[in-house]
């Protein structure tokens, strides 16, 4: 009982400090992404076939309907919602796995600084997130039909859901669970089946996957990293507590392969963190570096990604303190959970660089090219082409201006710069289209350089309004035949 309250307790403290977090934020976090799937809940009961876009994720679309009919911010409650409740079914977890203080295990996830400072936006991953922690519960509680069935949604949270689906795919195989195993195929045969009936696409879950897309065309020249650029970052994404007992926790579990040579059975614990635990973070962790390191399937080596994974990381460290806690020297043990509470909570401030609630400075600052923005909007509304056909790459402006950028091409108000046909005589954009040009995401995410968009005879420049950093100069084009 008393575990309990002290869990209470965390959650209630950390959803205290979302809201506040919530108050001194300029934008959501994520920054564009956010905007985009925001978008997608929104408008897609008009668009039913946004549902099944893999773009938006369908599960995230679907759950998140209800809440972004209240705007971006009822999809801030979604995911404050995701965080209390991941908190609460990792106690309960390690509760069942029988670890002492399992409170530890919430403390872990929800002050982890990749949640800490991405649960304020519409980004998919803090669902992601809280179905991955009702995954774990009833595989530990040995639920294993209900938690195979929700396994095999998960490449439709989050793309990467494919890789923990196959950790727990060998997890059943280790287990000997046949019946599981023949569930854990029944949601992505299902949904498949249904993409494929909507797009018309058999092979709709690969052809219409951003990612397989991204790397086959490859339209996207981001670059890449160094492999360890995840493990360089690690402050800013487990913080340094969780990393140092969840890399302890590696080390220890290496132990039960001695227990597999000698054919004895480990404790529970053990044996669920060393087939399950660990192998996801391991291939989730090894999978994204490699994709990095190479600059496949889109990636931008962004930390956020690991918010998913924030469950895995948080019962690691749980495991490695309950390691330490097994010593039996009361001062030691205080001592520990003190200093572990305060650099926890702390490191989750300090990982995202975020100012605290007693500071007057925003925790997520506005887009920097927003001024040019509002300038740019402004002038348009002088010019007397408010009502033209808006072209522009920023989600952001069609929250902002309620427009919606899946409407039928010949009723539609607005289009992303991607949809302008660069090949001679190709261009169907309708006369009078602004083009709302910026020096950021339409030569990124377009991709539209201005030396591309000059070269469209038909687009004439109205308007530059520069920047202090050229990076975020915004122009106005307005399509003259």
């Amino acid at each position: 009982m008393q575990n309990a309250v002290v869990c209470v307790l965390l959650i209630v403290l950390a959803v205290v400090l979302q809201v506040l977090f919530w108050r001194q934020a300029e934008w959501p976090a994520g920054g564009q992404d956010s905007w985009n799937h925001y978008l997608y809940a929104r408008f897609a009961p008009g668009h039913p076939e946004l549902f099944t876009d893999q773009w938006g994720k369908p599960f995230f679309t679907l759950i998140a309907v209800p809440f972004a009919y209240f705007g971006i911010e009822g999809v801030y409650v979604l995911n404050i919602m995701c965080m209390a409740a991941g908190g609460w079914l990792l106690y309960l977890t390690a509760r069942r796995l029988n670890f002492k203080m399992p409170w530890l295990a919430a403390l872990f996830f929800l002050f982890q600084p990749v949640v800490f400072g991405n649960i304020i936006s519409a980004l998919t991953e803090p669902l992601n997130a809280f179905v991955l922690c009702l995954a774990i519960y009833w595989l530990a509680s040995l639920r294993y039909i209900p938690a195979a069935i929700l396994v095999s949604l998960f490449p439709f949270f989050r793309s990467e859901g494919v890789i923990l689906w196959a950790v727990v795919l060998q997890f059943f195989i280790v287990r000997a669970r046949w019946k599981p195993l023949i569930w854990l195929f029944s949601g992505t045969l299902v949904l498949s089946l249904i993409g494929a009936l909507v797009s018309g696409d058999i092979f709709w879950i690969l052809t219409h996957n951003p990612y397989f897309k991204a790397e086959i065309e490859n339209r996207f020249q981001i670059g890449h990293g160094d492999f360890w650029h995840y493990l360089h970052a690690q402050r800013q994404i487990w913080g340094g507590i969780v990393t140092a007992l969840s890399a302890l926790a590696l080390v220890w579990l290496l132990a039960h392969i001695v227990y597999l040579v000698q054919k004895k059975t480990p404790e529970e614990k053990s044996r669920f963190c060393f087939w399950l635990i660990a192998p996801m973070f391991m291939a989730f962790f090894l999978a994204h570096s490699w994709i990095w390191y190479k600059g496949s399937f889109g990636s931008h080596g962004l930390l956020r990604v690991f918010l998913l994974t924030a469950p895995l990381t948080a019962l690691l460290a749980q495991y490695a303190s309950d390691k330490i806690l097994t010593i039996d020297i009361k001062i030691i043990k205080r001592l520990y959970i003190a200093v572990i509470v305060i650099l926890i909570i702390s490191g989750a401030y300090a990982g995202n660089k975020t100012p605290y609630p007693w500071q007057s400075e925003p925790t997520v600052a506005a887009f920097p090219g927003e001024p040019q923005l509002n300038s740019a909007l402004s002038f348009i509304d002088q010019q007397g082409l408010k009502n033209k056909v808006l072209v522009h790459q920023l989600p952001w402006l069609n929250a902002r201006l309620g427009l919606d950028p899946w409407a039928k091409p010949e009723s539609a108000e607005t289009f992303y710069i991607w949809s302008i046909d660069k090949r001679p005589g190709k261009d169907w954009m309708p006369d009078s289209a602004v083009v709302l040009w910026d020096n950021f995401h339409a030569r990124r995410d377009a991709p539209m350089t201005l030396q591309d968009i000059r070269k469209l005879t038909q687009y004439r420049e109205l308007r530059y309004f520069p920047a202090q950093d050229s990076i975020y100069d915004v122009r106005v084009f307005l399509k003259v035949k």
